[in-house]
């Protein structure tokens, strides 16, 4: 059975946009989406953690930096066939003062971790889709996230330099799937219903 870890942030988790850490129900959620649409031969593992960030430890919350939790994770669930790694919206935020280069290379840190770990099939290399996030349609002081539409929209390009010099898939969410106006920065439920066919489109040409 083809097994896909999608390891991300609060849009991987599935929180409500403007809430205070409500979630969406299961089947609402872009991993449980592409569950359903690879089909029951498929596994999806959901690995989504509100705050996360690629390599970073939030000052305001403990076990948020997602390059210490990634080897234990991988470990856990192998084999895996592919890993899909959704992460930046939050090392954007103001604390880290982090430039939308240096988010790209550090979510590459992660793919390295990805292709050295060998928990694919064989003790092979798991494939690995990185998604890029969509640009915040405004900035939200508020949310210590000044700045970070224009910064978000510099991220494709970046992540596509990391994605080619690592040799692995990108999907850029920009024009693909937009963050909920209601607070710039999750997904809605029609957000995780495209992030959920982008991704069974790219996972399929991965895994014939």
């Amino acid at each position: 059975m083809p097994t896909v870890l999608c390891y991300g942030d609060s849009n991987t988790w599935g929180y409500v946009p403007g809430s205070f850490g409500e979630r969406y129900p299961r089947d609402v959620r872009w991993p449980a989406r592409l569950a359903a649409a690879l089909g029951a031969e498929w596994e999806v593992i959901a690995e989504g953690l509100n705050g996360r960030t690629a390599t970073l430890d939030s000052p305001v919350a403990e076990g948020r930096n997602g390059l210490t939790y990634l080897a234990p994770c991988l470990y856990s669930h192998a084999p895996l066939d592919v890993v899909v790694i959704f992460l930046g919206t939050n090392d954007v935020s103001d604390r880290y003062r982090l430039s939308a280069g240096d988010v790209a290379a550090a979510v590459g840190r992660l793919v390295r971790v990805v292709k050295a770990s060998e928990t694919g099939p064989a003790s092979s290399a798991p494939r690995v889709l990185v998604v890029c996030p969509p640009p915040f349609a405004s900035d939200d002081p508020e949310s210590g996230l000044t700045g970070a539409a224009e910064k978000t929209r510099r991220l494709g390009h970046w992540f596509r330099e990391v994605c080619t010099a690592l040799e692995c898939e990108l999907l850029d969410l920009d024009g693909v799937a937009a963050y909920s106006p209601i607070d710039g920065h999750h997904l809605d439920p029609d957000g995780h219903a495209a992030v959920a066919r982008a991704v069974e489109e790219r996972i399929r040409a991965l895994v014939p």
